[in-house]
């Protein structure tokens, strides 16, 4: 027994030794020093609010579209026996250019005819004028009583109105064939540019038929762009015959077309009675002067063609003494972040006056003087929370021990 006892005391006193010793580490773990909690105040950004004035600028697009256009009918039948060089579409005319010449052998002949129809109620009435002599030495002569009626037929008074009347016909036929002759020459009733052509030598044209016009002509001295703007957009812009005597001047570029930062001059010209069905917007009608750049001044500008669809910046009311911040910086609609003296956070809503291109402008009285406000995001925003910049922050700051 006293052998066994023997082989079993070191295992015993082992298991002992590492008993005891996990018991005193148990019994006497390391405890760190328990410290107050740090709030820490988060990062921000901030930008200072400057009082500026500010050109506001309605933007929009529109159709370009002629401002006078016709199809040129002859207003007398005939053979095309010439045309006009410039007579080809794209064709630049003049404002009493001819376009085409029609025969004119028909209505030469015709002024020969009405010449000789003159000249014979000429010399009837000079006949009709003998005769009322002739009538009236005899009416004397007799020294008769007649009535009214009969005193008319002996003087021949209604031979002398048919002799004038047949005069005065013959002379509106001689004119009116004079104006069939000068009409086998179209000319064009405006500077115009041909955008279709529907008649070559050899064609006949006539009056009497509702078919092909001789071309369609479009004028060049202005272009017209149709533009729609929402209707609360109107009250800033300066209307012709609504709000205004002059229209608001305006911009009009075609980037794909022109390049940026190339544009031609325009005009607010009139505001259409109706609005859009689909869309509900209001059309403004833009006017834009020389459109082909034919004049001198407009040589270098790019042409406005029809049918382009153009951007156009139309000039409205002068904002006065407003802060421009980018509407980026705007929070849950209408809120902006600033930051106090206390470097606390103020979340203050804000009503903008004017809304363009990514801006939001604000009266100055909407914010205190040298408002600091929070351009960078915060993830948890509450009001009076505690914040601060790099700037406020200094080796002995407590966010930083």
């Amino acid at each position: 027994m006293s052998k066994h006892l023997v082989r079993l005391l070191p295992a015993l006193l082992i298991m002992i030794a590492a008993g005891s010793l996990s018991f005193y580490w148990l019994t006497h773990k390391a405890r760190a020093t328990r410290m107050p909690p740090i709030a820490v105040a988060p990062l921000v950004e901030v930008m200072q609010a400057t009082v500026i004035d500010h050109q506001t600028v309605v933007n929009a697009m529109g159709n370009v579209i002629p401002s006078q256009s016709v199809n040129l009918t002859p207003r007398i039948s005939g053979m095309v026996i010439r045309v006009s060089p410039h007579f080809i579409e794209g064709g630049m005319l003049k404002k009493g250019e001819e376009l085409v010449e029609l025969d004119p052998t028909d209505y030469r002949l015709a002024i020969k005819l009405r010449e000789s129809e003159l000249a014979r109620a000429q010399f009837n009435l000079k006949l009709e004028l003998g005769q009322q002599a002739i009538s009236k030495r005899e009416f004397q002569l007799l020294g008769s009583e007649l009535a009214p009626q009969e005193q008319e037929l002996v003087l021949r008074r209604p031979h002398l109105n048919a002799a004038k009347a047949a005069l005065a016909a013959a002379e509106a036929a001689l004119k009116q064939a004079h104006l069939d002759l000068e009409r086998t020459r179209p000319f064009a009733p405006f500077n115009a540019i041909i955008t279709t052509r529907n008649a070559n030598v050899g064609a006949w044209m006539s009056a009497f038929s509702t078919g092909t016009p001789l071309a369609r002509l479009v004028g060049t001295d202005s272009f017209w762009i149709n533009a729609s703007i929402p209707i609360d957009k109107l009250g800033w812009i300066q209307i012709p015959g609504i709000n205004s005597a002059q229209g608001s001047p305006v911009k009009v570029s075609y980037e794909s077309g022109w390049g940026k930062g190339v544009y031609r001059s325009g005009v607010v010209k009139r505001l259409q009675a109706e609005i859009e069905p689909e869309g509900r917007m209001a059309k403004l009608i833009i006017e834009v002067d020389d459109p082909l750049s034919q004049k001198k001044s407009n040589k270098l500008a790019p042409p406005l063609m029809l049918g382009t669809y153009a951007r156009v910046e139309i000039e409205g009311k002068t904002l006065h003494d407003v802060i421009r911040l980018p509407e980026t910086i705007v929070h849950d609609g209408q809120q902006l972040w600033l930051m106090t003296d206390q470097q606390t956070l103020d979340i203050r809503a804000v009503n903008p006056v004017w809304i363009e291109q990514g801006h939001i402008y604000l009266d100055k009285d909407q914010l205190p003087d040298n408002a600091r406000i929070i351009t960078s995001d915060l993830s948890t925003p509450v009001q009076g929370m505690r914040i601060r910049t790099s700037q406020s922050e200094s080796p002995d700051s407590p966010e930083r021990q």
